[in-house]
């Protein structure tokens, strides 16, 4: 937001400057704010604009606790996919990676619908609702504003079963901490804040003090070494520790699990 602007018109304007006269720009499902702002410059640039929820959807066939599966529907082909990623928001973004295939294929590249379904079911990305461990469930996110704050909330209350819930939470200073606390703090029953080795992390008293500010009870630890341990002190068989708030405390905590994987019963 200190470089990009304050409103979804701001930051959509500057990121639409990415579109070049006379190109065609793939966008997946945005709020009205932004998606008028693609729009207009899609039209002042004579841009063709294929877009991820009209042009081209999608439909859920399922998941488990390491994949979901989907149907695509594009402009070129329908296509069964498979993807190891869970969150509604993947969905999205592998379809969205179908409507962009779908135009280098419109350009002459030799991409086969099988080689989509291939690819996209081969996809690794680490910190992006990862599970770590499975008793208690340990899963890591690297949400870092409240919209994805929110998005984390509902993929943890949709695609996992757990008594109680445990977050391990670091942010950077310059990230929207009252907005995260707002959208995570009512799935929890426990806080723990944390820092990370990042010199932009926020002290972790910081983080306390604003859960404190919208009535949560949060511990204070010094870095994920000490925070992830406790958490595990606290965590029965069927509960859930969330780790998220920093890419750099997600980091860290898919590092401390490798020398915890006895304790997390994988």
């Amino acid at each position: 937001m200190e470089v990009l602007g304050n409103t979804l018109t701001a930051i959509a304007t500057e990121k639409a400057g990415i579109i070049k006269p006379n190109c065609v720009v793939v966008s997946s499902p945005q709020v009205a704010e932004a998606a008028a702002v693609i729009e207009q410059t899609c039209r002042n640039r004579q841009a063709k604009l294929v877009r991820v929820g009209s042009d081209v959807t999608w439909q859920s066939l399922g998941f488990d606790a390491n994949q979901q599966s989907l149907r695509v529907k594009g402009r070129l082909g329908s296509y069964q996919l498979s993807i190891p990623l869970l969150g509604q928001h993947q969905m999205d973004n592998a379809a969205t990676a179908v409507a962009a295939l779908e135009v280098l294929v419109e350009r002459g590249f030799a991409i086969s619908g099988e080689s989509i379904a291939k690819g996209l079911a081969q996809v690794n990305w680490p910190g992006r609702l990862q599970v770590l461990g499975r008793h208690p469930l340990l899963v890591v996110d690297g949400a870092h504003n409240p919209y994805s704050a929110g998005k984390l909330r509902q993929a943890l209350e949709q695609y996992f079963k757990f008594d109680r819930a445990i977050l391990i939470i670091g942010v950077s200073s310059d990230k929207d901490l009252a907005g995260m606390v707002s959208e995570l703090s009512p799935l929890f029953d426990e806080v723990i804040a944390t820092h990370s080795i990042h010199p932009r992390a926020l002290a972790t008293a910081s983080i306390v003090a604003e859960f404190h500010r919208q009535g949560v009870a949060a511990r204070a630890t010094e870095d994920i070494s000490s925070a992830l341990p406790l958490a595990l002190t606290l965590a029965g068989e069927n509960d859930l520790i969330c780790v998220t708030g920093s890419l750099f405390v997600v980091a860290g905590a898919i590092e401390q699990a490798e020398h915890l994987v006895p304790r997390l019963q994988q």
